[in-house]
């Protein structure tokens, strides 16, 4: 008890200091702006500059009306200047090109923990540079994927998971090929009164597996494009906790700042042991929750291509 009094001790002078900064000029420009200078400098996804590209940048904030745009093109070297007053403690640059994903990054000059000074008028540092990817559109090409919200049949129980039929195999499902086998242990009660929730993913297949992705958050597509054979997918499993009353993380590893690239379906070369066929997939999202209909749900967001050996997996829009 006395640690956690301690902690939230911490937590709220930490929040009232910032509150009750003492730099009065701070607190005027959270509320009524500053002046801003950033150099943006537009890459794509294989760190060459990006030329003429379109640059909106609204100098405001999104939950308050005030605020202005600033619009242009990058330069032959991929360079744009954004300068001007904010309208609050936020900019946020929108990046497009003919060729391209969109790409889009926030600046909050106030954000938790990292707030920025202020002198004569102006967000420290006054004239930073900011590095963006603007990422290609290579060779999209038709897969499977699926957004799904399905409830889990049966608890404590290992069910496989065809990615290409996008559900459990028979008899929970229509699948025919287990991909992966999916776990959930849930302690029965409604969303508001559970305490105990959690779900488990693993590769059981001989050298099949996945591997994390960082993904580039700025662009509309953030994911790989492709997957590579010599990656190690050494990772068998995952597990995420969604309630209070099981060790273990809450938060789930991929979701936030990478992904998980799967390989399943592998083919063993029987004379020399090697690989010979595997399919290539990302998963995005993972997550088992209580539900008010007496059963877990599986949220379960991925990309799949069904082709052996094809490791392209740009999905078309």
């Amino acid at each position: 008890m006395k640690r956690i009094s301690l902690s939230f001790l911490v937590i709220l002078i930490a929040s009232l200091a910032c509150a009750f900064k003492k730099n009065p000029a701070y607190r005027q420009a959270r509320i009524n702006g500053a002046y801003a200078k950033v150099e943006l400098h537009i890459m794509d996804d294989e760190n060459n500059v990006v030329p003429y590209a379109t640059v909106d940048v609204f100098m405001g904030m999104n939950f308050r009306p005030k605020g202005y745009w600033i619009k242009g093109n990058t330069n032959s070297n991929g360079v744009f200047l954004v300068e001007g007053k904010t309208c609050g403690d936020e900019i946020e640059v929108m990046l497009s090109k003919e060729g391209f994903y969109d790409s889009k990054k926030k600046m909050c000059f106030a954000t938790m923990g990292a707030e920025r000074d202020v002198e004569d008028g102006k967000w420290q540092p006054y004239g930073e540079d900011w590095k963006i990817e603007l990422r290609k559109i290579r060779n999209p090409i038709e897969v499977t994927s699926a957004k799904l919200f399905i409830d889990i049949v049966e608890t404590n129980l290992w069910i496989g998971f065809d990615m290409l039929a996008k559900d459990f195999v028979r008899p929970f499902g229509k699948g025919e090929r287990a991909d992966f086998e999916i776990r959930a242990e849930w302690d029965g009660k409604p969303p508001i009164g559970s305490k105990m929730c959690y779900g488990e993913l693993r590769f059981t297949q001989p050298i099949a597996g996945g591997c994390y992705v960082k993904k580039v958050v700025e662009s509309s597509y953030p994911y790989v494009y492709e997957a590579r054979r010599n990656d190690e997918y050494t990772v068998s499993g995952i597990k995420v906790v969604n309630r209070m009353g099981e060790p273990g993380s809450t938060k789930i590893p991929f979701r936030e700042d990478s992904i998980l690239v799967t390989r399943t379906r592998c083919a063993i070369d029987e004379l020399t042991g090697k690989l010979k066929s595997a399919t290539y997939g990302y998963i995005t999202d993972f997550m088992v929750s209580p539900s008010w209909k007496g059963k877990c749900t599986l949220r379960l967001f991925y990309v799949f291509n069904p082709t052996p050996n094809d490791t392209n997996l740009e999905p078309k829009r």
